[in-house]
């Protein structure tokens, strides 16, 4: 099986997972659309500055072409670090663009778990950190 990285750039071919929401928490997409040049045009005109800073997107996972790779993902346990987690694992009040009404009761709406590399790693302890997570713009020089 192929996996998804939750925490991908804006690349073609990507998949918009959410937009960082209030308290800067993401706002899921559940079935979001394929970024497209219009697309990315449409999202560019709402942002200064790249894409990442107000979406979310999932990419194929790239393994070893990935800085956070090591036979596992990293970058989940970069996220556990830069977040606080819910108290015993339990998933965030959560919302999503269908569902308004925070819940402490299930996890996130994700149109990518089935293939979600970091709920392969973790299951619902991933989804617990997933909503507080920035992905970082690439540096251009």
């Amino acid at each position: 099986m192929t996996h998804t990285c939750p925490s991908g750039q804006a690349t073609a071919g990507a998949t918009l997972l959410g937009i960082m929401g209030p308290g800067g928490r993401v706002v899921f997409t559940p079935h979001g659309p394929t970024l497209t040049p219009a697309l990315r045009d449409d999202l560019q005109s709402r942002v200064d500055g790249p894409l990442e800073t107000r979406y979310r997107f999932a990419t194929p996972c790239a393994t070893k072409g990935c800085a956070f790779w090591d036979g596992a993902c990293r970058a989940l346990d970069a996220a556990h670090d830069d977040y606080p987690s819910s108290p015993t694992g339990a998933p965030p009040a959560t919302t999503s663009l269908t569902n308004t009404s925070p819940t402490n009761t299930s996890l996130p709406e994700c149109g990518i778990r089935d293939t979600c590399r970091w709920w392969s790693q973790e299951g619902p302890t991933a989804c617990a950190v997933c909503p507080q997570v920035r992905t970082r713009a690439p540096q251009h020089s």
